[in-house]
């Protein structure tokens, strides 16, 4: 056979022909990235040829995005710099060459997307030949190469930010992958929360896939901790070198030297001492196991302990790291996010609705167990309700005396008059003493401003109530510092009468009372600090706890999910506390503001005088007369009970 019959006779176009109709090669994305996938310098620290056997941790989550995988939902709650994200480009470079079709990206904000795009996504366009050979050279001029899609044969890639209403409108998509899921907002405009969201995205298709990423923030207020917890679970688990045992590696297992010099892996077996140079062939010889292997969604975990040697944080490191944020929480809530993957949680996260419930002491809401001595009330505004809380003070306990809601158009007067009445309705304690209240405080900011400035100018009212908001801004704020943004005249003088607004410092308000209510629980009921009467619902409980402390903001940041958003039980016992700090109130201190250790015995001698208890059974108040919503009478129709000394002088409103 001589050369023209090898180039153009039979054989040769047999064997064209076999080539062209034969089915094409079944690859995973692993297999695919190792094949075509190249890193460049600006995306990675290893230039070259993508290997998945450097990182084999990521072999599983990469194949889930295979066309022949029946993965549905998968979850991955990670630590940072894992290399999960260039995962996630290798599945998005094997969806675009091997199962073209609709795929959204979503990151936290536009911003975020865009430097995604420019230092993870384009250099797989640019610089893996498979890539750029489908997209026929793609520069950052073409019109299918826009900040927010790339068009390619057969399919398109959205890109979005997950901040935008816009963003989840008029699309599908077969893929749907969400990253940094964490620092979505809670609620999406008006639309809900961003993971149903991004699912919605999906019912146009079948066979589809939603993935979600992310590093971990706060427990109860995290996104991907929701997410991992509906799933499967799935962690890596390693065999030890020396007795064989498979287990998952944990933080408390990671061994150091006092001079900080080496560190190593204690065996949860053998106790065998694992150096870094063993952690490849442990890698390499790794599994995934669920811990809750009858769900079907996916969910993967994967802390920094693992990072290959060259591709993340040594032992050594880590363990520098987590000395030096020894005393300093907002080190050690980074050191937890972001190298162990794991939530942050406090003592005060820790607290439970139900345990709270469980509490309850031995009185009902309205009532004046002995020894309460003083009430206060925080009121919060909202357009279709009011709340107020009714707090008991005395020397060694706060006690809530009752959450009441008045339900109404607050727009309308007869919700305010309600209010008055309620405010008006001053109870009687287990001596047959009526217990007249110290002051109010209600909240200004966001809801009915005009509304509640009207409430506090009334002369009908009996009681101080100030005009307040919330200063979130500093966590050193003074608990009631002096009212700001005074009434002026047009000359920029004081208005005389005029008010202003008391600004509340809200950070400082939480950390004492979610502080104590994770103390109290080392305490037996009776020297509990803060008491709930019996009764209180399972949406009163919810709502104390709707927020965590973000130690890294500083601040509190409100929880996850549907029984966490009415958070009033926790504002208006801010706003009820605050105000007996007020400087007209002063509970407790002198009015100067110094502590006064005789205060509450002097006040205890006026409202509980000795012998004079008047109720059966003993510790019971006698219920006063029910509240009743009605407009309230003129003041000088109302008869008033006696005055106490240690009431304010001055009721004057700013």
């Amino acid at each position: 056979m001589n050369a023209v019959q090898l180039t153009h006779g039979k054989p040769y176009c047999y064997a064209k022909l076999a080539k062209a109709s034969a089915p094409r090669e079944r690859l995973t994305v692993s297999q695919w990235a190792d094949r075509h996938r190249w890193l460049s310098s600006k995306q990675s620290g290893e230039r070259g040829r993508w290997k998945t056997a450097r990182n084999p941790m990521l072999r599983e989550i990469m194949d889930c995005f295979s066309a022949f995988s029946s993965v549905r939902d998968l979850t991955v709650m990670k630590s940072s710099q894992v290399g999960v994200t260039e995962a996630i480009v290798n599945a998005l470079g094997y969806t675009i060459d091997r199962d073209p079709s609709p795929v959204m990206v979503f990151m936290p904000t536009i911003e975020s997307r865009d430097t995604w795009k420019i230092q993870k996504l384009n250099p797989l366009l640019t610089e893996t030949d498979q890539i750029r050979s489908i997209l026929g050279g793609l520069r950052a001029r073409d019109s299918a190469n826009r900040q927010d899609a790339i068009d390619f044969p057969g399919g398109i890639l959205f890109l979005s930010g997950g901040n935008s209403p816009n963003s989840y409108a008029q699309k599908s998509a077969r893929r749907v992958i969400m990253d940094d899921l964490d620092r979505f907002a809670e609620e999406i405009g008006d639309e809900g929360d961003p993971v149903r969201l991004g699912a919605g995205r999906l019912k146009a298709f079948s066979r589809t896939l939603l993935a979600k990423i992310s590093t971990p923030t706060i427990k109860g207020a995290s996104l991907i901790e929701r997410e991992w917890e509906a799933s499967d679970q799935r962690r890596y688990h390693v065999p030890c070198p020396a007795c064989q045992t498979s287990q998952v590696l944990t933080w408390s297992n990671v061994r150091w030297d006092q001079t900080l010099t080496r560190a190593w892996y204690e065996c949860a077996d053998c106790g065998h001492q694992i150096q870094e140079h063993h952690k490849p062939k442990m890698l390499e010889r790794g599994q995934w196991i669920a811990e809750h292997p009858h769900i079907k969604r996916r969910g993967y975990h994967i802390s920094a302990i693992y990072a290959p040697i060259g591709l993340g944080p040594t032992w050594l490191e880590l363990a520098q790291e987590w000395v030096d944020a020894q005393g300093e929480p907002g080190l050690l809530k980074v050191f937890i996010n972001t190298h162990l993957g794991e939530v942050w949680e406090d003592q005060t996260t820790a607290l439970k609705p139900a345990e709270l419930a469980n509490r309850a002491a031995d009185y009902e809401a309205r009532t004046i167990p002995v020894g309460c001595l003083a009430i206060t009330y925080g009121i919060d505004t909202q357009d279709e309700w009011l709340a107020v809380k009714m707090l008991g003070w005395g020397a060694d306990h706060l006690w809530i005396l009752d959450y009441h809601e008045i339900h109404g158009d607050t727009t309308r007067q007869e919700v305010w008059d309600d209010l008055e009445a309620y405010l008006h309705a001053w109870p009687i304690n287990a001596f047959g003493k009526t217990i007249r209240p110290r002051g109010a405080l209600i909240d200004s900011r966001g809801h009915r401003s005009e509304q509640v400035r009207q409430f506090v100018s009334r002369t009908t009212l009996r009681i101080p109530v100030f005009y307040g908001q919330g200063a979130t801004n500093r966590m050193n704020r003074p608990i009631a510092a002096n009212a700001s943004s005074i009434d002026k005249n047009s000359r920029g003088r004081v208005v005389r009468g005029g008010f202003g607004v008391w600004n509340v410092g809200t950070e400082y308000c939480k950390d004492f009372i979610l502080g104590r209510l994770a103390s109290d629980a080392k305490h037996a009921q009776a020297d509990r600090y803060i008491q709930f009467p019996q009764g209180l619902t399972d949406d009163y409980y919810n709502g104390i706890l709707s927020e965590v402390k973000d130690p890294k903001k500083n601040r509190y940041v409100q929880k996850r999910g549907a029984k966490w958003k009415r958070n009033e039980p926790l504002d208006t016992f801010v706003y009820a506390w605050a105000v007996g700090h007020h400087r007209e109130i002063n509970l407790g201190r002198t009015r100067t503001g110094k502590i006064d250790p005789n205060y509450w015995t002097r006040l205890e001698a006026i409202l509980e005088p000795d012998g004079e208890v008047v109720h059966v059974p003993a510790g019971q108040a006698p219920q006063p007369e029910p509240y009743q919503p009605v407009s309230p009478q003129p003041a000088q129709q109302q008869q008033e009970p006696p005055r106490d000394p240690f009431a304010p002088i001055s009721f004057a409103r700013d």
